[in-house]
């Protein structure tokens, strides 16, 4: 099946799946090491943005979102080291296992390299690594909805580690992929906060929704600039650790079913 007829048909899975209605999730966002001063103000400027829409599109309550970047008087929950993504994780684990525990949504953003067998998270002194990660959150309550937004180079190598049930994962890259920065961060602040991006007008943007918006605005960045697309995002809708960029309804269906409650509009760039 053609590309675009098949990304038509998860369109109309997605579309035709009303989300369940769910309780205001629990946000973490982990920004790694910026590498240089001109990330530094990209990755502040798309945390910021993140935050807002959070907050202010979907509702989550400020103290239910938590984010490692920066120290606490530059408006962060401290910078994201190995030791406090680590500590953070185990925070994540825990609230799993709280009765009637809230969804839970990981974003990472920044930098990763591969590694044999896998790939690194790129943080200040020591990295971490996806297998760290997944380790992390393997203590996690047995189905807990847990949706993983993997935006750095090489994250098509985070999918397996960090997959299981009740597990969500949009990976930024396939294996294929070159190692390149991903335009996948902007995607995401985009699609988060278009109107659009709630495709079936239910409320609720679905993470497959979510996933279908961001392949677009990939799309659109890359022909904006005239280069030819070098990331293609997949994804894991039903935890068994083998994510793809056309999802068949295995993963298409799971995901659509888990999603961020709109409860007010904005302007997709305000």
């Amino acid at each position: 099946m053609p590309p675009g007829k098949h990304l038509a048909l998860i369109w109309m899975l997605a579309t035709g799946i009303t989300a369940f209605a769910q309780e205001s999730p629990r946000v973490w966002i982990f920004n790694g090491t910026p590498g240089d001063d001109e990330h530094h103000v990209f990755y502040e400027k798309n945390i910021a943005r993140l935050r807002t829409t959070f907050i202010n599109r979907f509702g989550i309550p400020a103290q239910n979102l938590t984010v490692l970047y920066g120290p606490k008087e530059a408006g962060y929950d401290g910078p994201c080291t190995r030791e406090a993504l680590l500590a953070e994780l185990a925070k994540v684990a825990a609230h799993t296992k709280e009765p009637n525990a809230a969804p839970v949504w990981l974003v990472f953003q920044g930098h990763a390299n591969p590694i044999p067998g896998g790939a690194n998270f790129n943080l200040p002194g020591p990295d971490a690594s996806a297998r760290d990660i997944g380790e992390a959150l393997r203590t996690a309550a047995p189905k807990a909805s847990i949706v993983v937004l993997a935006t750095t180079a090489c994250s098509a190598a985070f999918v397996r580690p960090l997959s299981g049930p009740g597990r969500l994962i949009i990976a930024a890259s396939t294996p294929a992929d070159p190692e390149n920065e991903t335009e996948f961060p902007e995607a995401l602040a985009n699609a988060l906060q278009a109107p659009s991006t709630d495709a079936n007008h239910d409320g609720t943007v679905s993470v497959t929704e979510l996933f279908l918006a961001c392949h677009g605005e990939v799309q659109r960045i890359y022909e904006s600039q005239g280069f030819m697309i070098k990331e293609h995002a997949q994804l894991d809708g039903n935890g068994d650790g083998r994510a793809t960029q056309r999802p068949s309804p295995a993963d298409a269906e799971p995901a659509a079913l888990v999603g961020l409650r709109v409860i007010k509009e904005q302007n997709k760039f305000d």
